[in-house]
């Protein structure tokens, strides 16, 4: 039986010539010469500063660890095991890559993951193959000790470089392709988190060509007509770092798609709409959600039944130990909410859980009893706080006992944030696909909770719904790392990075 395809298989345009066979005045591949010496020299130089640092210290660890010569206790196979693995762990998390932006948590969770597989191959292949048959010089400990700080060393001063690699880049662009209302919302929200400095817009509806984007917004970029965009490293004179394509692909004359995906194919960062919300700003808006998401590809949950049952291993087990080092903090928390306010200690609320199934959730009671009465949100000064409710509320100690709901499955310790069932019944009308959130199971922190505050208005519920749906679709390890990583830090600083 022969395959048949469908009536309009052959209905789209053919593209009209190569899309390889470009010329110069379509691609350029003539970038400025100072970021093309910079990529050059970028990788060259922090291989060096690795190679260096794993040196120093391996050799600090052999000299706090031996009272003997220093040459004579070190061990160049070893040293040369350890600094082969982790300089390969490096680079496949693309750390020696200048286009790779080592801010991003995405980067330090697969860095921290990375590692600890490079102290696996590590200790594999010292003790199976360089120690046989020899006596090893070099203490397990000092080994160890290596592979532990060399990896944080790493991570700090690649973001520190990343940072003033940023500074540098304050001058660059992004180009908008399209000037609609994804347009507008892509550049609004780009303005609010300070991720671009220089904006080019262009239209293809010459009614729209130097008009402002906003209407009302006179700090908004003027379109530009789009014959403007020739996929050159620059536009006007400003190093285009991304294209955005925020227009309806229907709506791209034939012509400039064809140069797109020449200039994609010639490695310049070209993304949709949707794409750079998600690479960008790690969201997942609703609005372009349907009933077919769950199933669309890079959509990892229904494929994720093993790391589910590690996450729940590692959920016990985090508990159970949290509960023991936490056991002072949670008396000591416990005695002051009883003594600053009347009332219960523990604050119970019914909460939807996973699959919309209902539970108890258990927090260290941090307003007065009844301020449930009053409104649902949480206001930044909100009066019904007990004494020391906005301390225990902001240092996250009121969660605490919500690691015994970890322990029983009634939460995992990363998810969503498990909201009080009255509220999700008003969101699941007014939100279209709202309960697609409920398809993991809830969490004490999340990817939403690190990223946006607590929410005061249907608004924010909306926005922080963008990055609960993200976590859903990109359910991973290297997520759940970030999100601690970016927890810690969090704790620590009061703030993100």
């Amino acid at each position: 039986m022969s395959y048949t395809p469908p009536d309009d298989y052959h209905k789209t345009t053919p593209l009209s010539g190569s899309i390889f066979a470009v010329t110069s005045s379509e691609v350029s591949t003539k970038t400025h010469w100072k970021r093309r010496l910079v990529i050059l020299v970028y990788p060259i130089v922090l291989l060096l500063i690795d190679i260096i640092l794993i040196t120093a210290i391996f050799s600090i660890g052999i000299h706090l660890s031996s009272d003997a010569d220093f040459l004579n206790s070190i061990s160049r196979r070893v040293l040369l095991a350890v600094i082969l693995p982790s300089i390969l762990g490096v680079y496949l998390v693309g750390g020696y890559n200048y286009a790779t932006d080592k801010r991003k948590y995405r980067f330090i969770s697969e860095h921290v993951i990375m590692s600890v597989g490079v102290a696996i191959l590590t200790f594999s292949l010292i003790y199976s193959i360089v120690a046989y048959g020899m006596d090893l010089k070099s203490p397990r400990l000092v080994v160890a000790g290596t592979l532990v700080v060399f990896p944080i060393i790493s991570i700090l001063y690649r973001v520190f470089l990343a940072r003033i690699q940023a500074y540098f880049e304050r001058d660059n662009a992004v180009c908008i392709i399209g000037a609609g209302d994804r347009a507008q919302d892509l550049y609004r929200r780009l303005i609010a988190r300070g991720l671009a400095h220089e904006f080019v817009v262009v239209s293809f509806d010459p009614n729209k060509i130097g008009k402002h984007l906003i209407a009302d917004d006179f700090d908004s970029p003027i379109i530009k007509d789009s014959k403007e965009v020739t996929f050159q490293s620059s536009i006007r004179g400003k190093y285009v770092e991304s294209y955005i394509v925020a227009s309806p692909m229907e709506r791209i004359p034939h012509e400039f798609s064809r140069r797109m995906v020449s200039a994609l194919f010639h490695r310049h960062k070209i993304y949709t709409y949707e794409a750079y919300l998600a690479y960008a700003l790690r969201i997942e808006p609703p609005s372009q959600l349907t009933i077919n998401w769950p199933m669309l590809d890079g959509f990892r949950l229904n494929r994720s039944v093993t790391y589910d049952r590690l996450k729940r291993l590692c959920d016990i087990g985090a508990a159970i130990v949290g509960i023991i080092l936490a056991s002072p903090l949670i008396i000591g928390t416990a005695l002051a909410v009883k003594l600053t306010s009347k009332g219960p200690i523990i604050f119970k609320q019914e909460r939807t859980g996973f699959r919309e199934k209902s539970f108890m959730i258990l927090k260290f009671r941090s307003m007065r009893v009844g301020s449930e009465k009053g409104p649902k949100y949480t206001q930044v000064n909100d009066d019904r706080f007990t004494p020391i409710g906005k301390f225990i509320r902001k240092t996250r100690l009121d969660e605490l006992p919500q690691l015994w709901n970890v322990l029983v499955g009634d939460l995992s310790l990363i998810g969503p944030r498990a909201e009080w069932v009255d509220l999700v019944k008003g969101y699941e009308e007014r939100f279209p696909f709202y309960h697609f959130r409920h398809a993991v199971k809830p969490g004490i922190t999340g990817w939403a909770q690190v990223n946006y505050s607590y929410g005061a208005n249907d608004e924010d519920t909306l926005e922080k719904l963008n990055y609960d749906l993200y976590y859903v679709r990109r359910y991973s390890l290297t997520l759940d790392v970030a999100i601690v990583v970016k927890t810690f830090y969090m704790m620590l600083f009061g703030k993100g990075m």
